[in-house]
């Protein structure tokens, strides 16, 4: 049973954690107006990495390295890596506010490919709500409009990336610590960055740069390290919903440091996103507690 307390310090490390990513975001932006993407992507890679050694040395983990090469963390790994770099391309053209609320369609792609690929059954108002998601990213990218960029169809790409990489994620082995596996993402990433360079002319690095680099290792790795430590001793189903504080936060930056707030057609995308995505958890969550109480009343019947 998880306990008032418990489930309060979830909720503001989710709050706090989806914060951290949106700063990442914004400062991964800014870097973005100095270099190319593979760059950004090499040089936080390598300085995330890092943070994450010192992390695990400090943690006493480091014989969890030997995990290192599980064939399920370097498939997630790459898939990983891969979405950062579809986003990070993304958000070198479009506002992060509008990849933040798209990316937030994850959850209601994961239903859909349970669906297709697992067989699994969904009521009609969950395929309302997943079918409302999508033309929440419609109305926010607007394919066929005045002004489309087809970059902001990536972070949608990355939605189905990281709807994989959760069914994958479900199923690393317990024992193998959840810093390695992020660990080896960074890893993956930044050398995914560094055969960018066959494509893209690298730039010399200057302080500026760099703070803008060390800042966004920083909170990409405090967000994790938040959002993970969102999850213990919790109940998941309270604290998810606060995931999407990361659009809030996002959309917010992206009006003060890059004075791009989003219109209202994406603003009524974004909230059919987010609606969408809550109506799904709380429906989850209600079934989840009628098949318990079902469970229940047939054990005591039984007795």
């Amino acid at each position: 049973m998880h306990n008032h307390s418990a489930n309060t310090r979830g909720i503001l490390l989710m709050i706090a954690g989806s914060c951290f990513f949106a700063g990442n975001d914004a400062l991964s932006k800014l870097a973005l107006i100095e270099l190319p993407s593979s760059q950004v992507l090499a040089v936080r890679g390598a300085m995330a990495g890092l943070v994450l050694l010192a992390l695990l040395a400090v943690r006493g983990e480091l014989p969890g390295l030997r995990h290192a090469f599980d064939r399920l963390v370097l498939l997630r790994a790459g898939i990983e890596a891969m979405s950062a770099v579809l986003f990070i391309t993304a958000i070198s053209v479009i506002s992060i506010g509008d990849a933040a609320a798209i990316i937030q369609v994850a959850p209601l792609v994961t239903m859909a490919l349970a669906v297709l690929f697992f067989g699994a059954k969904l009521s009609w108002q969950r395929w309302l709500a997943v079918i409302a998601g999508f033309i929440g990213v419609a109305l926010i990218i607007k394919p066929g409009g005045h002004g489309f960029d087809p970059m902001a169809s990536l972070p949608f790409v990355c939605a189905f990336l990281i709807a994989f990489r959760d069914f994958i994620t479900g199923r690393i082995h317990a024992h193998i610590p959840t810093l390695v596996v992020t660990l080896v993402t960074a890893i993956v990433g930044m050398m995914l960055g560094f055969g960018g360079t066959a494509i893209q002319e690298w730039r010399p690095l200057d302080v500026h740069v760099l703070i803008l680099l060390a800042a966004g290792s920083v909170t990409l790795v405090l967000g994790h390290i938040f959002t993970i430590g969102a999850f213990r001793g919790t109940d998941p189903a309270l604290i998810t919903p606060f995931r999407y504080a990361t659009v809030v936060c996002s959309v917010a930056l992206s009006a003060i440091i890059f004075n791009n707030p989003p219109d209202l057609i994406s603003i009524a995308g974004m909230a059919m996103i987010v609606a969408a995505g809550l109506f799904t958890m709380h429906s989850h969550r209600a079934s989840h507690k009628a098949a318990l109480a079902t469970a229940a009343r047939a054990e005591r019947e039984a007795v």
